[in-house]
């Protein structure tokens, strides 16, 4: 009955309701009961997402790890260094060619037309006026208006149990009255408060707007004049004393200020509202000519477009939209031509056709010669790359250093520091096995070798610096937590569902066609 579409006025309509699904082809007690087995996977899924929890320990071993960054060095052995010593003879080349034939295929491509209406070109033809566009800023006020914001400090005491949180209220309210008594706020902050990530800085929040900090928090600061301290404020997190330091009045933009970009967003929703009217007229009129946009064209005065060699997994502007790729590549379309229904597409509307279809055929010989040659080449280059990383590996072994056999072999050492898992200052292929590098064999005179698309890396981890959980404050802390639990129970729902496809038993009813009519 909270269904929006099934209400009429103010609540829920019986006969809207039984009229919806009826012209829908759908009966009531079937869309009741897929709504009712929807409501109990719904279920299934929030209990495992929703009781997943992750403990103090483990949050702090994945900051540790996550966190983590590494230093050490490495030596590139570039494969393209050997590619004057590789050769190669027309009986290698053809015999790649015989063994991987079915690697050269053309993919499977259609030539497509379409019409296309963008919301740029309507917007150039809207008509309307300066007053028009002050109009929409006077019915449009509050949005221009930004927030006040205020900028402060706080010391925080935290506890998990009632004995722990009577014994932080105590000393909170010591430390109240040793800032009443002159202490420094700064001080004080810095050597009792359990922010971790504001303590460091005399306790220092930043600037904030309303809505940031948790309710009771946010209602006391927003309530303090400037330089005013707060009696101790009790939240999830502790007991807080919060100090205002700054305060930002909130300000309304003038039409003046913002006449330009106001004037394109009104232009915009102008456009935009006629062009759902067009996207209507458009659909119809597509619908009406079938298998065929000329008609169309005329009736709307659009020009005709066409791109040629679209596949299912390419580049083009029509596979941002997967829906109308697996429309355009189905039997109906490529049999029949048919015309899309219409699509909206980088802010346009877009209606389409397949004209012309190719099967993946197998590429001749002389098209993909040189391809494989190149192939080959790259694979052998590896290859001399890789016998002389061994050869590097043996060195350094013997007790040779880095530096001597980047002079020797005449390669650059290159050095990395606070790395980190998610960068892309190094290939990924490096930085997995810097990262794979156990504890144990950190600068330990441990080297080892990775191939990449560029070449061979001789790498050795010199440092590591676990992360540390105190940059976060307690509520960084608290939602990093919720978040990584969220992940825990995801993983957990798509563990089961895995297991009960795999230990699901189809059995197919023998008499299901019994009663089919006699053809």
């Amino acid at each position: 009955t909270s269904n929006p579409n099934f209400q009429l006025g103010e609540g829920f309509n019986r006969e809207n309701y039984q009229a919806i699904l009826s012209s829908q082809g759908i009966s009531q007690s079937q869309y009741e009961n897929d709504l009712r087995i929807q409501l109990q996977i719904n279920q299934l899924r929030r209990g495992l997402i929703e009781s997943s929890f992750i403990t103090p320990s483990e949050f702090r071993q994945f900051v540790e790890l996550q966190m983590e960054d590494r230093g050490g060095q490495y030596l590139l052995i570039p494969s393209s260094n050997f590619t004057d010593e590789v050769s190669l003879n027309n009986e290698e080349v053809d015999s790649f060619y015989q063994e991987n034939i079915n690697s050269f295929m053309t993919e499977e491509e259609i030539d497509v037309e379409f019409l296309s209406i963008s919301i740029e070109d309507i917007a150039e033809t809207i008509k309307y006026t300066k007053s028009d566009v002050e109009q929409y800023y006077q019915e449009n006020t509050d949005r221009f208006r930004s927030n006040e914001q205020r900028k402060s400090s706080h010391i925080l005491i935290s506890f998990e149990d009632e004995v722990i949180e009577d014994a932080a209220l105590e000393q909170i309210m010591d430390i109240q009255e040793r800032i009443k008594g002159g202490e420094s706020f700064e001080e004080l902050a810095q050597e009792f408060s359990d922010d971790g990530g504001s303590a460091e800085n005399g306790g220092d929040l930043g600037w904030a707007e309303p809505g940031l900090f948790v309710p009771e928090f946010d209602q006391v600061l927003f309530a303090l004049e400037s330089g005013e301290i707060s009696d101790p404020v009790k939240t999830q997190f502790g007991y807080h004393i919060i100090r205002l330091d700054e305060l930002k009045e909130g300000r309304k933009k003038e039409f003046n200020e913002i006449e330009e970009e106001l004037t394109l967003e009104y232009s915009q929703l102008l456009a935009e509202d006629q062009l759902y009217g067009l996207a209507e007229q458009l659909d119809d009129l597509a619908l009406q000519a079938y298998n065929e946009l000329d008609a169309v064209a005329d009736e709307l005065s659009l020009e005709l477009n066409q791109v040629s060699a679209i596949t299912r997994n390419g580049e083009s502007f029509l596979n941002e939209e997967p829906e109308l790729i697996d429309i355009l590549f189905s039997p109906s379309s490529i049999e029949q031509s048919e015309n899309t229904p219409v699509y909206e597409l980088n802010n346009s509307i877009i209606v389409a056709r397949v004209v012309d279809h190719r099967l993946p055929v197998i590429k001749t010989f002389k098209e993909v010669e040189d391809e494989i040659k190149n192939i080959l080449a790259v694979q052998l280059s590896n290859q001399i790359a890789n016998d002389r990383a061994t050869e590097i590996l043996v060195e350094l072994s013997s007790g040779k250093t880095m530096i001597e056999l980047s002079d020797l072999y005449q390669l650059e050492l290159k050095k990395f520091d606070e790395l980190k898992r998610n960068d892309s200052v190094l290939p990924r292929a490096l930085m997995d096995a810097v990262f794979a590098t156990l504890k144990t064999n950190i600068d330990n005179n441990y080297y080892s070798t990775v191939s990449s698309d560029d070449g061979v890396y001789v790498y050795e981890v010199l440092r590591v610096n676990s992360g540390k959980l105190d940059i976060f404050n307690d509520q960084e802390r608290d939602s990093g937590k919720i978040a990584l639990a969220e992940q825990l129970g995801s993983n957990e729902l798509a563990s089961f569902a895995k297991e009960l496809r795999e230990n699901a038993v189809v059995e197919i009813n023998p008499n299901l066609f019994s009663d089919a009519y006699d053809l």
